[in-house]
């Protein structure tokens, strides 16, 4: 029965996607063009493939380049919003779900000269110079098909509609990149495909304000804490860097963290003997001004590391 009615929903979720996007085709006066260079990072399921990181990536090339840049986003989430401001001091961030009043506001208000929509493959009514599609090679259409069966935002050969693709945490999926290359060609033939990986920089305490090297997690036997799209890829990448994951505690992506579930989640790895947890920046955004406040001595002594 579940299943029945969650074809019927994606049917009909199909349908309307069919119809939104098909507006664009039958009235192309619909898209507004701005004047400003406006890139497009975005994807086709639901978090977990690494766009944010590219966008703050992209703002910071144009910014060595001399582009006065601004981020568009729609803002899904408090702790994107916070992580795109805290790591592109100086670059306007614009939260909005109208991208088109967004992008006037980056140009008549900043100057902006090159527009990062953050998010917006499936918002066609800003015209794009570029569409960038970044797909986590780990799983790169997600599991169970279109939603609410699976995490697909649209059907896969819409892909047909991007620029270039980025295939994401290729050192976690390598053995997935030759048949996702292979899918992307079907849909767009000679598709122009890049390959990335995530790769940490240093291991940081925030709340203590001390960084170490991240040669200092080898060994170590740590609890990993997230609400992230993908917290399989980020577990994984804290045992390449040869750390123990004793246990692991994995929330929907933007959670927002309450007291009684972290000192669930502390308590859990001091009677497995854990005294440490890694965490993401992300996920850390979310967890500071809780940690900052608390007066609970086990969480004061426990270490989350970023």
């Amino acid at each position: 029965m579940k299943k029945a009615l969650g074809r019927t929903l994606a049917a009909a979720y199909t349908w309307v996607v069919w119809v939104w996007q098909s507006s664009f085709r039958w009235f192309p006066k619909r898209k507004r063009k701005v004047n400003a260079r406006v890139i497009s990072i975005g994807n086709i399921t639901w978090g977990g493939t690494g766009k944010t990181p590219l966008v703050i990536k992209a703002a910071q090339v144009f910014m060595e380049q001399g582009k006065k840049v601004a981020v568009l986003t729609r803002g899904y989430g408090r702790d994107e919003v916070k992580e795109l401001r805290t790591k592109l001091p100086g670059v306007p961030v614009i939260v909005g779900r109208d991208r088109v009043r967004s992008a006037t506001e980056a140009i008549t208000k900043h100057g902006a000269e090159v527009l990062l929509l953050d998010d917006g493959f499936q918002h066609l009514r800003l015209a794009r110079d570029l569409d960038v599609v970044t797909l986590n090679a780990a799983e790169p259409f997600g599991p169970g098909g279109l939603i609410p069966m699976g995490t697909l935002r649209e059907p896969l050969e819409n892909l047909a509609r991007a620029d270039l693709f980025i295939l994401t945490k290729c050192d976690i999926g390598s053995k997935n990149v030759h048949w996702i290359r292979q899918k992307l060609n079907s849909i767009k033939p000679n598709a122009l495909i890049f390959e990335a990986v995530h790769k940490p920089v240093a291991l940081r305490d925030p709340l203590r304000k001390r960084t170490t090297s991240l040669q200092d997690l080898r060994g170590r036997r740590v609890a990993a804490l997230s609400g992230i799209g993908d917290p399989y890829s980020f577990e994984k990448t804290v045992e390449m860097l040869g750390a123990e994951v004793v246990f692991a505690a994995r929330y929907e992506d933007h959670h927002l963290f309450n007291e009684s579930e972290v000192l669930s989640f502390v308590r859990k790895a001091v009677n497995m003997g854990v005294k440490e947890a890694v965490t993401t920046d992300k996920d850390y955004i979310r967890l500071e001004a809780m940690l900052s406040k608390s007066a609970h001595k086990e969480l004061s002594a426990f270490t989350f590391w970023a």
